[in-house]
């Protein structure tokens, strides 16, 4: 997130530029600009071939009336945006973004309503513009690229890993209702087991025997316990006594088998990827030193790499805060007279990346683990709530992979929790 600088002021007064500001939806693209005291409106397709020729004749205009360059500014749409600032970028144009909720905000002043109208809301991003209120369009290096790219990938496919499981969990409640193991089990050696020697089939099970049963899940899965056998055993032999249809359980077995075999599949997709992921954070990672690599009991070069697709290079960011502010993880203050309300995080920044830390801080707050004391502390002393004290661990390892970044040193673990050093009045 880029803050105003003063710099901004002296280009206003040395260099005239004008703000092209676009609302962009998935098949037009409505824009306005100011060259005076009047506000000039258009509209184009949300194509290559509408987008280069808009941008060509605004070119043109500008300089025709005496502008050095264009900025063309829009709001991030996640993906309908990326053609109109990849041409403009092409083109040599400035390109910005404009935070929605500065948007929202400018429209209610500009027109005096809530309404939202697509060929007025380009008016608002251009005032938005003026007042130099604008984040920083990154354009990353083509390895950091493909890195987001994957991750993106990686998102996409955990998200239908999971949707799977949860399907696969209510399939199981039809197929065998009075299974009750915990999800360790389930979803571990034990489960898998139980899914490919018997579907998870209650009357194969029973069918098959006490003994039988125990060797053909030992055979796929050796360690699992016998007190965990038992209980499956006299669950089978408990719910043989609802008298369920073969048939029907039949149809249920091959469905849920489907589905195991499907979240077996995610889960290979997944592994694919983090490890492409990670060869290329390893080649960025020998030509950048600065680039943490991974340490045992810190992080691993999966998270490193998962974690720097969705940050990109942190030398972009000239401090821990500017980090914070661009992951939404930071504080926001709630004030007005006697009210003071409790400090939260802002959670307008990448949620990918605070997934990311939060999948690594899990790792970190197990007992004897690097963050274990820390975490514990905030809950047992502070009195903090799980999730608050773990947002504040997510918080110092970002803080603590952006000064490792920085220091380009060796990591030390003493200075992860080193309080800073009070400044000196001159």
């Amino acid at each position: 997130m880029e803050k105003p600088q003063m710099k901004n002021t002296l280009e206003a007064i040395t260099l005239r530029v004008l703000n092209v500001a676009f609302d962009v939806s998935s098949e037009k693209l409505d824009y306005s600009y100011m060259p005076d005291s009047r506000v000039i409106s258009d509209a184009c397709d949300n194509d290559t071939n509408s987008i280069r020729a808009a941008l060509v004749s605004l070119h043109k205009f500008a300089e025709k009336h005496g502008f050095q360059e264009v900025r063309v500014v829009c709001e991030s749409t996640g993906i309908y945006h990326r053609s109109l600032l990849q041409i403009a970028s092409q083109l040599g144009m400035r390109t910005k973004l404009a935070g929605g909720e500065a948007v929202a905000a400018q429209r209610k002043i500009r027109f005096n309503d809530t309404g939202k109208s697509d060929p007025r809301d380009s008016e608002a991003i251009l005032d938005v513009s003026r007042y130099g209120r604008l984040l920083k369009h990154r354009q990353l290096q083509d390895q950091y690229d493909q890195l987001r790219e994957f991750h993106r990938l990686v998102l996409r496919y955990e998200k239908k890993h999971v949707a799977v499981r949860n399907e696969l969990h209510a399939e199981l409640r039809l197929l065998f209702a009075d299974l009750r193991v915990s999800t360790d089990v389930l979803y571990g050696p034990t489960g898998k087991a139980l899914l490919a020697a018997f579907g998870a089939n209650p009357q194969r099970i029973v069918a098959a025997g006490r003994e039988g049963f125990d060797r053909q899940i030992k055979s796929l899965s050796r360690n699992t316990k016998r007190k965990t056998l038992d209980r499956i055993w006299d669950q089978a032999v408990s719910f043989m006594s609802q008298n369920t249809s073969s048939a029907l359980l039949t149809i249920r077995e091959e469905y849920a088998t489907e589905l195991h075999a499907a979240i077996l599949e995610y889960k290979a997709k997944i592994a694919n990827v983090e490890l492409r992921m990670i060869e290329i954070y390893q080649q960025l990672q020998s030509q950048d030193q600065q680039l943490p690599a991974a340490r045992k009991g810190v992080v691993t070069w999966r998270m490193l790499a998962r974690l720097i697709a969705e940050t990109g290079p942190l030398d972009d960011f000239c401090s821990w805060r500017q980090i914070m502010r661009y992951a939404g993880l930071n504080l926001l203050e709630r004030q007005s007279g006697k009210f003071k309300g409790q400090l939260r995080i802002s959670r307008r920044g990448r949620a990918a990346i605070r997934k990311i830390l939060n999948k690594i801080a899990l790792s970190l707050v197990i007992r004897g683990r690097l963050f274990s004391k820390y975490y514990r502390r905030k809950k047992d002393e502070d009195k903090m709530p799980g999730d608050k004290a773990m947002t504040c661990v997510m918080r110092k390892i970002l803080k603590m992979i952006y000064g490792w970044s920085r220091s380009g040193q060796e990591f030390d673990e003493t200075r992860v929790f080193e309080q800073p050093r009070k400044r000196i009045a001159a």
